[in-house]
C-alpha cells in the first residue's frame, strides 16, 4: 500500500488524542505500545507496522484508551489496506471486469462516521477554548452614577449605580464603613455608602461568582462641603435724632 498522509484512521486517531490533551510519550507510557508504532498509525504508514495481527492489536488498544469505537477503527484500517475486506465468491457467479466490489457502501459510510467525529471533536476543542477565554478574562465593572468625582457634595449619604457581571457581589473601600451588594441577574447594581466631611476616597471591587475572579478596581472620590449657614434678618433700629424729634412734637400744646 502507498503512504497516504493522512489517512482517515490516523486522523481520527490524532484528532480524538489532541482533544484530550495527550502526547505520545504518555500513550505509550499508559498503553505499552511504542511511541513509533502510534507514530505510524497517525500518520497511516503501515509499513513502519508489524503483521497485520499485531497492527489490529495496537488499534484496538489504542482505540480504547482514547474512548473510540475499536471495531470502527479496526474497519477503517481494513478498507485503508485491503486486509481481509474481500467477500467470499459465488461458485455460479462471475464478476464483471471493471465492477466495483461490495465494500464501496462500507467505505461511504465510514467516511460518514469519521467525518461526523471529527466535527464533534473540533466542535468540543472549541468549546474549551471559549470557556477558557471565559473564565480567564477579567470581569466587567462599570460605575454610572456619579460618572466621575464629585467635588461639592451636601449630604452624608450617596447612592452609587453601576453595571457589572450577573450576580457579582461589588465590595467598597475606603469609608469608615464599606457595605457590599449584589448585582440582579442582568448585572445592575446600587449601594448605598456613608459620608464624612471632606474627601471621601471610595473603592469598589467586582467579583464573579461564575469565574472566581475580580474586576479592576474603579474608584470615586466625593468631598461634602458644609451646608450655608443662612444669615438673620436684621432688627430695624430708630435713629436717636428720630427719637428726641418725635418727644418734642409731643410736648407741644395742640
Amino acid at each position: 500500500m502507498t503512504e497516504r498522509e493522512p489517512t482517515k484512521l490516523g486522523t481520527v486517531l490524532r484528532t480524538a488524542r489532541e482533544a484530550r490533551f495527550i502526547d505520545l510519550v504518555r500513550v505509550e507510557r499508559d498503553t505499552k505500545i511504542r511511541a513509533r508504532y502510534l507514530t505510524a498509525l497517525e500518520q497511516g504508514d503501515y509499513r513502519d507496522l508489524p503483521g497485520s495481527v499485531y497492527t489490529r492489536g495496537f488499534i484496538r488498544n489504542y482505540g480504547l484508551y482514547l474512548g473510540l469505537d475499536p471495531e470502527y477503527l479496526v474497519d477503517l484500517y481494513r478498507l485503508e489496506t485491503g486486509v481481509g475486506v474481500e467477500r467470499p465468491r459465488m461458485p455460479s457467479a462471475r464478476r464483471p471486469i471493471g465492477a466495483r466490489q461490495g465494500r464501496s457502501l462500507v467505505v461511504t459510510s465510514g467516511a460518514v462516521a469519521a467525518a461526523i467525529l471529527t466535527i464533534l471533536v473540533v466542535a468540543f476543542v472549541v468549546y474549551l477554548v471559549g470557556e477558557f477565554v471565559t473564565f480567564a478574562r477579567t470581569p466587567d465593572l462599570r460605575i454610572t452614577d456619579p460618572a466621575g468625582d464629585v467635588s461639592a457634595w451636601q449630604g452624608t449619604e450617596y447612592t452609587i449605580r453601576g453595571v457589572t457581571e450577573p450576580n457579582s457581589t461589588v465590595t467598597t473601600d475606603g469609608l469608615r464603613q464599606n457595605p457590599t451588594t449584589t448585582a440582579d441577574a442582568q448585572g445592575a447594581f446600587s449601594v448605598q455608602v456613608g459620608l464624612v466631611p471632606g474627601a471621601n476616597v471610595i473603592t469598589l471591587i467586582a467579583s464573579d461568582p461564575l469565574t472566581g475572579r475580580d474586576s479592576a478596581a474603579v474608584r470615586r472620590t466625593i468631598t461634602v462641603v458644609p451646608a450655608p449657614v443662612p444669615t438673620p434678618n436684621p432688627t430695624p433700629t430708630v435713629p436717636p435724632s428720630a427719637g428726641r424729634a418725635g418727644a418734642v412734637l409731643a410736648k407741644q400744646p395742640r
